[in-house]
């Protein structure tokens, strides 16, 4: 999945606690950076703000940019 800076993604939970398998839950984080495999992302609340480099198979839902939430508000 392609995903670039300032994207709201849902990432798995298997990167962070050290899993090689798929969880159930999903963590929300904005994207940092990103490349062609992998982007960097930071956890947003309600968890603990973490900073980390996940592979993008590990994203599991559409970006939205920070340009269209906002815009979602709006309406």
């Amino acid at each position: 999945m392609e995903v670039q800076k300032g994207d709201r993604v849902m990432v798995n939970v298997a990167p962070f606690i050290g899993s090689v398998l798929r969880g159930n839950e999903l963590i929300p984080c904005e994207v940092i950076d990103a490349d062609e495999l992998r982007a960097l992302v930071r956890t947003e609340p309600p968890y603990r703000e973490v900073t980390l480099w996940v592979l993008s198979s590990w994203i599991e839902e559409h970006p939205r940019r920070k340009q269209e939430l906002l815009a979602s508000l709006d309406a």
